[in-house]
C-alpha cells in the first residue's frame, strides 16, 4: 500500500478521498492548500500526491512544479473541475509540469482507485480526457503580427527580446539576447501604453530556431488575460480595417473602367 497526500482547499472533498483512499488500505496524509502541502509533503515523504489545481495560497500548477525538482519525485495526480479562474489551458499545463494523471470532477470512487493503483504500478495512460497541448492546437487561434518590447526569464527577469506575433494562446519572441535558460519562466510584454504590460506568470517555450522561440501561455491573472483579450481584439479590428481598404482598392480600378466604358460615345 502507498503514502498519499491530498491536497484542496474543500474540506468535505478532502475527507471523502481520505476515507476511500484509508479503506483500500493507503496511508492518507491532507493539507487545505499547496502551502501547508507542500510543508507536509517535506515532513511526510508520500509515493502519490492527490492535488487540487485551483487552490489559494499555492496552486496546484505550483505544487506540481515544485514537487517535480526534487530527487525523490512523487506521482502526482491533479483534480480539476473546469473553469480557468485567470488560468490558460492548465490541465495540458499540469500534464507538460509534470503531473502523471488529470482526473476531473466530478469522479467516482473506482476512478480514483483505479487511477492511484495505475499511477503506483507506472502503467501508461489509457484514458482521453486530457489531451496534451500541441503547436498543432495553436493553430486553431489566429496570430497577428505585432512589435512589442518583451522580458523574460526564471525568477528575476534578465532577458529582453520583440513579441512578433501573438495570439490567445502564445506568442513568438524574437531575441538577440539569448533563449530562456528554463522551458518555464515568466514572459513581460510591454504594450503600446506606456504604463501598461501584459504579464504571464508561467509560460512555456515550445520550440526555438534562428534567434526567435514560440512561447505558449499557461497562466496569467484575471487582469493581464483581459488586456490579452483586448489586444487581440485590437488586431483583429486592425485586420478587418485593412481587409476592407485592400477590397476597396482593388475594387476601385474595375468600378472606374466602368465608368469610362459607359461615358464613351
Amino acid at each position: 500500500m502507498a503514502r498519499i497526500l491530498v491536497i484542496d482547499d474543500e474540506l468535505s472533498l478532502r475527507r471523502v478521498l481520505r476515507r476511500i483512499l484509508e479503506r483500500a488500505g493507503h496511508t492518507v496524509f491532507d493539507a487545505p492548500d499547496g502551502r501547508k502541502g507542500l510543508a507536509l509533503w517535506r515532513d511526510e515523504p508520500v509515493d502519490v500526491v492527490v492535488t487540487d489545481i485551483f487552490m489559494p495560497e499555492k496552486d496546484g500548477i505550483e505544487v506540481i512544479m515544485e514537487m517535480k525538482k526534487a530527487a525523490a519525485k512523487p506521482k502526482i495526480i491533479a483534480m480539476s473541475g473546469g473553469g480557468s479562474r485567470g488560468r490558460l489551458d492548465v490541465i495540458p499545463g499540469a500534464l507538460m509540469l509534470g503531473a502523471d494523471r488529470i482526473i476531473l470532477k466530478p469522479f467516482d470512487q473506482q476512478l480514483l482507485l483505479s487511477t492511484v493503483e495505475e499511477v503506483i504500478n507506472g502503467q501508461p495512460d489509457t484514458r482521453d480526457t486530457a489531451p496534451r497541448s500541441s503547436a498543432i492546437d495553436q493553430r486553431k487561434y489566429s496570430r497577428f503580427s505585432v512589435t512589442l518590447p518583451v522580458a523574460f526569464g526564471d525568477g528575476a527577469l534578465a532577458y529582453t527580446g520583440t513579441a512578433v506575433d501573438i495570439s490567445h494562446e502564445g506568442c513568438r519572441i524574437r531575441s538577440a539576447d539569448t533563449m530562456p535558460d528554463a522551458k518555464y519562466f515568466r514572459v513581460e510584454i510591454r504594450l503600446d501604453d506606456p504604463h501598461a504590460t501584459l504579464t504571464v506568470d508561467l509560460a512555456v517555450m515550445r520550440w526555438s530556431r534562428d534567434g526567435e522561440f514560440g512561447v505558449e501561455f499557461i497562466r496569467m491573472e484575471p487582469d493581464h488575460q483581459a488586456r490579452l483579450r483586448s489586444l487581440i481584439q485590437n488586431c483583429e479590428e486592425a485586420r478587418s480595417r485593412q481587409d476592407h481598404h485592400r477590397k476597396v482598392q482593388q475594387h476601385l480600378p474595375a468600378a472606374s473602367l466602368g465608368m469610362e466604358t459607359k461615358g464613351q460615345p
